[in-house]
């Protein structure tokens, strides 16, 4: 969302990223924040010890844009993501004494690194080597703080371990009596402990990619196989690494107060969708349906309500998914939105976005006629209207507000969702 300078009372104190913009649309510095409000706020002091960089930069700025996250972690992501795309001049002018830190994981190596390289030393090391050969190696950044990603991956190394050691000389480093690196690569000869020290680095790959569920579910399955085996001190170890890689992916500030108003983007929504649904009226309360689930375990719901382009969080509602044949998306869609017209003394949307393709949006008209639905698929942000047994399919460039009015609504709804699914998924491991 881009908020004028005039604006900025409207900034959330929510975690997440912020984009300075030049008259020309132009990205200056991108930065993020554990709370946008404070910390943007803090360029436009009166205060006369700003510095001359900044002073120069906060002198350009025109609009600001922002991108809410959920966790200070994901927010961390972001930045380094938005910052490689953009290359913001003053993100580089501030780094002038150090040039910013990078994560790299060797995938290609029998026995992987994990390397922290500032930019100069990723230049060098893969010199003549493309970049982009993500099967061979996984390079995260640039970061912006060293001490931030360094904090990060000790905190890491203790959940999922792994060796720092530059020299492998047949024997198991000084960590591997801490807990810190098992196996050792020094001291691995059998291909069973290979193939476990490969799965750790992938797994550490995907948390640096935001795909932290996913080693959560995995590492679940690996316990309850222990469990089965008997192997309950094996399995109590997977457990510890689940229960903090789940505090990891709730450490977070207080949940979203609000999604910013855009009546652009709601005008502009009502327009497009009014071509397609002649019955669509204001679109005063708006309510988006998303699941979250593991191959079907611990399967949750969200429905989380805009009223006049505000985020209601009064009126939100989760539900335990009872659908037993999972994972099944469709299925799920169709008991949350049924278990949602059960209670007639919620007030009926104006318009009911689902988030989902095609199965997802017949699946929600297979249950009600009487609501206008429609579907937002994440591949493409393609959004799909239902029209007499047959779909529309609208593409919008990225830049449309009506486009962000959903995207922001299909985002919180799955990060309600997802945040019910850590929770069960934790207490069903208090119970083990």
């Amino acid at each position: 969302m881009d908020i004028p300078l005039k604006n900025l009372s409207r900034l959330p104190h929510r975690p997440g990223v912020y984009l300075y913009r030049d008259i020309n649309k132009t990205v200056l510095y991108i930065g993020k924040a554990v709370d946008l409000a404070k910390r943007v706020k803090q360029y436009f002091s009166r205060d006369d010890a700003v510095g001359e960089k900044t002073a120069r930069l906060v002198s350009q700025i025109v609009t600001i844009e922002i991108q809410t996250v959920p966790t200070e972690f994901d927010a961390l992501l972001l930045e380094a993501q938005l910052i490689r795309k953009y290359l913001p001049k003053y993100n580089v002018v501030a780094r002038d004494d150090k040039s910013p830190l990078y994560v790299v994981i060797t995938l290609g190596e029998s026995l992987p690194r994990v390397l922290q390289l500032r930019k100069s030393q990723l230049q060098q090391a893969f010199q003549g080597h493309p970049l982009k050969m993500a099967s061979k190696r996984a390079i995260f950044g640039p970061f912006q703080s060293g001490r931030v990603v360094r904090d990060l991956l000790r905190t890491i190394r203790t959940i999922i371990p792994y060796c720092t050691q530059k020299q492998r000389n047949g024997k198991p480093c000084f960590y591997t009596h801490l807990g810190l690196c098992n196996p050792c690569p020094s001291a691995i000869t059998s291909l069973k402990d290979k193939q476990r020290y490969r799965s750790n680095m992938f797994r550490i790959r995907d948390i640096f990619a935001g795909k932290s569920v996913r080693v959560i579910s995995a590492l679940q399955k690996e316990m309850e196989d222990l469990a089965k085996k008997e192997q309950f001190e094996k399995a109590d170890r997977v457990k510890r690494q689940v229960l903090a890689l789940i505090a990891l992916q709730e450490r977070r500030l207080d949940p979203l107060l609000y999604i910013q108003k855009d009546a652009d983007g709601l005008d502009e929504l009502r327009t497009l969708l009014a071509a397609h649904i002649p019955t669509l009226g204001r679109l005063s309360r708006i309510e988006c349906i998303d699941i979250s689930n593991l191959a079907g375990k611990e399967a949750t719901g969200s429905l989380v309500v805009l009223t006049d382009g505000f985020a209601d969080t009064n009126q939100y509602r989760r539900f335990r998914i009872h659908t037993k044949n999972a994972p099944n998306d469709v299925a799920m869609v169709a008991e949350v939105l049924t278990r949602r017209l059960n209670h007639p003394e919620w007030p009926y949307p104006d318009l009911l976005v689902i988030d989902g393709g095609k199965p997802q949006v017949a699946a929600a008209q297979g249950v009600t006629d009487e609501i206008p639905i429609i579907g937002l698929a994440k591949r493409f942000e393609e959004i799909i209207v239902g029209k007499e047994k047959e779909f529309i399919t609208l593409r919008l460039p990225l830049n449309n507000p009506a486009i962000h009015v959903l995207q922001r609504i299909r985002d919180e709804a799955h990060r309600f969702a997802k945040g019910y699914h850590l929770l069960l998924r934790r207490k069903l491991l208090a119970t083990i």
